[in-house]
C-alpha cells in the first residue's frame, strides 16, 4: 500500500540512523535555491566518496536545528518520494487524513 505525503507517494522510509549509516555524515545548512533565489534549511548527508544527499525537513515537523535532531534522532525518519526526494520527519507522521 502507497501512503501519501502531499499528493507524493512515499516509496521508502527507514529511521535516520539508519540512513545515516548508509549515507554519510549528517549536517544542517542554509541553501539558496539556483533558479528562485529564495534561501531554505536542509539537511545533507556526505558520504566517504564526497556524494552528497540532500533531505528535506517535512512540512508537517518543520525545521530542526542541529542540537534538535541530534536529541530526537531516535525519533525520526527520513522518507523518499516517488519523485525521488527524501525528507525528514517524525516517525509515524507519513500518514495523512483522508476527507471522505
Amino acid at each position: 500500500m502507497t501512503q501519501s505525503n502531499n499528493n507524493q507517494g512515499i516509496t521508502n522510509g527507514v529511521s535516520l540512523i539508519a540512513f545515516a549509516k548508509t549515507h554519510g555524515k549528517m549536517q544542517v545548512g542554509t541553501f539558496t535555491n539556483s533558479e528562485t533565489g529564495d534561501e531554505f534549511r536542509s539537511c545533507i548527508f556526505t558520504d566517504a566518496e564526497g556524494n552528497r544527499c540532500f533531505v528535506a525537513f517535512s512540512s508537517k515537523m518543520g525545521e530542526l536545528s542541529a542540537k534538535e535532531i541530534a536529541a530526537q534522532k531516535d525519533s525520526l525518519q527520513v522518507v523518499q518520494l516517488a519523485s525521488g526526494n527524501y525528507k525528514l520527519c517524525k516517525n509515524g507522521s507519513t500518514w495523512e487524513d483522508v476527507d471522505l
